[in-house]
């Protein structure tokens, strides 16, 4: 028992937390060093109106965690309660803080769904649908907020998408990458789940892949389970599982609107200027979705004054970023360190009675 927990801890190594603090925290005082401006911040009235918005901006994001354990509860067949729900996304978006990627949780999260009661159909079928929402939610909002704002909405400033900024490029490569394995993964899903085993089943004979094969095969083996559990869903299931998905990444994303009015110095509570805050904090995830460094650190707190300096002073973005970054990013990353200790001595206590 005690080996297996220790290889159980292993995967929430201490080393796990440190790194991303340690970045976060070097990348802050260059920051600091940089662009911070102590005039700026001196004239911030840290009144009622400041602390009232940054009050809304944390109401908003305990909204979007309730909205993520519903669909949780969704699509487990409500086998959890809320409080096992909320229990395990902390548990889930823990796992994306310690990961490189923001999508890199996934995977830990099967792990952890696996020790629960669920069935390991349903706990497949949990984490590949969610990739699915989750990623359609991206490809289809990203272009309805691009061909209404234009190409404002990827840097301040810009007025053509032919002026060959970076950040155009970036968001072209993940878009592109996000749609092929999207379409894979619901051509597997919904429509032919046997040809992709099939298909990943051959590749993981190639002598070039060899070092994948089990991999391949499990997840081919995957889709068919998972298509399975979802063919049996009505309509009304799916619709549900995309509503509360896209109110969760709405809402994720609103919070940086809400910390921006809390510290502006003028008026932008217009449809236009709240609209171009929202597509542009989407975007900034898309394009720090897919960096080397756990949960995005260092490069989202760098790129923030980049995307919003038209909103506000370079010099305050650092103060808006950390606020945004702690509210969002650090408080699962300590909050995870308490709680999957405790839900692993839980399952191991079950296993011993």
């Amino acid at each position: 028992m005690e080996e297996h927990k220790t290889d159980i801890l292993h995967k929430v190594h201490i080393s796990k937390v440190i790194l991303p603090i340690m970045i976060g925290v070097a990348v802050i005082m260059y920051m600091l060093y940089r662009q911070f401006n102590w005039e700026e911040f001196n004239k911030i009235q840290w009144d009622f109106h400041t602390y009232f918005w940054i009050g809304m901006a944390l109401l908003v994001y305990i909204i979007r965690h309730l909205f993520i354990s519903a669909r949780l509860r969704l699509l487990s067949g409500f086998e959890f309660g809320w409080k096992k729900a909320i229990e395990l996304i902390f548990i889930w978006e823990f796992s994306s803080s310690v990961s490189p990627t923001s999508f890199g949780g996934s995977a830990v999260a099967l792990y952890f769904l696996s020790h629960e009661k669920l069935q390991t159909s349903k706990s497949i079928t949990l984490v590949l649908y969610t990739v699915v929402l989750d990623s359609l939610f991206f490809l289809l909002s990203l272009p309805i907020l691009i061909f209404a704002l234009g190409p404002i909405v990827f840097r301040p400033g810009l007025t053509s998408f032919w002026e060959g900024d970076n950040h155009l490029y970036i968001f072209a490569l993940i878009y592109i990458g996000m749609l092929l394995y999207t379409g894979f993964f619901f051509y597997g899903l919904f429509l032919h789940p046997e040809n992709i085993k099939k298909t990943l089943h051959w590749l993981a004979n190639r002598k070039i892949l060899r070092r994948f094969k089990q991999s391949l095969i499990r997840v081919g083996n995957n889709v068919v389970l998972a298509s399975h559990e979802l063919g049996n869903q009505k309509i009304i299931y799916h619709l549900r599982a995309f509503l509360y998905t896209g109110f969760a990444w709405a809402l994720r994303f609103f919070v940086i609107n809400l910390l921006i009015i809390a510290f502006s110095s003028v008026k932008i509570t217009d449809l236009i200027s709240q609209t171009i805050i929202y597509a542009r904090s989407q975007n900034l995830y898309v394009e720090t979705s897919f960096t080397p460094t756990p949960g995005s650190t260092g490069f989202a707190e760098y790129l923030f004054s980049g995307f919003f300096h038209d909103y506000i002073p370079v010099g305050l973005a650092l103060v808006i970023a950390i606020i945004w970054r702690v509210m969002t990013y650090y408080t699962y990353l300590f909050a995870g360190v308490i709680i999957v200790p405790n839900w692993i001595n839980k399952i191991l206590s079950k296993r011993a009675l």
